[in-house]
């Protein structure tokens, strides 16, 4: 959960500045909108049309889900040591007659073959995580993204921990979801692209009156000719406002530039953890990991709690504590947290 920008402020004036203003503030929020789905274009790849902005990134999991013909037989692969919103939409469409293929790990680590592996004539969707929260481990999506086309599987991505930190393509899947709270240094808003080139069909079971229109006679449903047919009413427009600063801030720097710094300083991290001995869960592979550096440990919550006295901002729970760099994260800050793990262990 990264910080708020100080520039948020003046974003956030504004939007009191234009909901008091009525109707023509109604008008600036939808253009405000519009010009946030451009920026978000510039770090996904697809045309701003084929963006949403949902709730968060489990509605978008969500539109996706309900947007497929299920049929008693079909299965969807997911692994077990994934993010709980993929996993259990996955799971919860067994009561469908569909089969959710949970791949096991050996270990805290993913084998995308393994999970390639588990794909068959009836598998419809994979979901992966490009980077995963628990561990940190990135994957080759490029890869994946061959291997599922050439199945004909849907490939649902999720970028929640790469989005704003490390490049991401979202024209090698069908589709791709992210929270904003996260490296997009942004409020709790869901982003939703849909790659329409590789996906044509995609008509989510929930709709509004934002995502379509009624035929003449009021008794067909027409839906939008973009990605907000996956909108069904307003957006949360202040998260919009707060967005869109956010996205203008990053792309100032540039992605490349924040992924060699952030990625730079957490590899000085995991060599750190290394050298004291800690049972670092993140791959040791660079080219396998982005900007999250796990190890395990029995107590990560109390000793996430020990952190936060001493200034230390740190994620606990499923039995590891994980440490994440970004744009404004400095070698200081690694050294003063290497230095009180060290401290910790005397």
């Amino acid at each position: 959960q990264s910080p708020m920008l100080v520039r948020h402020r003046d974003a956030f004036e504004q939007f009191m500045a234009d909901k008091a203003s009525g109707e023509p503030g109604y008008t600036a929020h939808a253009k405000i909108g519009q010009e946030t789905k451009a920026l978000m274009s510039r770090l996904t790849h697809l045309p701003a049309a084929n963006h949403a902005f949902l709730g968060n990134a489990s509605e978008g999991i969500g539109r996706v889900i309900s947007s497929m013909a299920w049929q008693a037989g079909d299965n969807v692969v997911v692994s077990a040591k994934d993010y709980a919103s993929g996993l259990v939409s996955m799971v919860r469409l067994a009561q469908l007659g569909v089969e959710p293929r949970v791949v096991p790990c050996d270990g805290w680590q993913i084998d995308p073959q393994g999970l390639i592996d588990a794909c068959d004539g009836r598998t419809r969707l994979l979901y992966l995580s490009q980077v995963t929260s628990l561990t940190g481990q990135q994957f080759d999506v490029e890869e994946v993204s061959r291997e599922l086309s050439r199945r004909g599987v849907v490939f649902l991505l999720d970028v929640s921990h790469a989005l704003g930190v490390v490049p991401v393509d979202a024209r090698l899947a069908d589709f791709t979801v992210s929270s904003g709270y996260k490296f997009l240094c942004s409020p709790h808003v869901g982003v939703f692209a849909w790659n329409r080139e590789r996906r044509p069909d995609f008509e989510p079971l929930t709709v509004g009156w934002a995502s379509g229109s009624l035929s003449g006679d009021r008794c067909r449903y027409v839906p939008n000719d973009d990605a907000s047919r996956a909108e069904i009413g307003n957006a949360n427009y202040l998260d919009l406002y707060l967005l869109r600063e956010s996205l203008t801030y990053l792309l100032g720097f540039g992605i490349p530039a924040i992924a060699a710094h952030a990625t730079g300083l957490a590899n000085r991290l995991h060599a750190g953890m290394k050298t004291l001995g800690l049972d670092v869960v993140t791959p040791d592979d660079p080219g396998q990991r982005a900007t999250s550096v796990s190890f395990a440990l029995h107590d990560a919550e109390g000793a996430a709690a020990a952190a936060r006295e001493a200034g230390i901002s740190l994620w606990s729970g499923n039995g590891r504590l994980r440490a994440t760099t970004h744009l404004f994260s400095t070698d200081s800050d690694i050294e003063r947290y290497v230095d009180w793990l060290a401290a910790r262990q005397t």
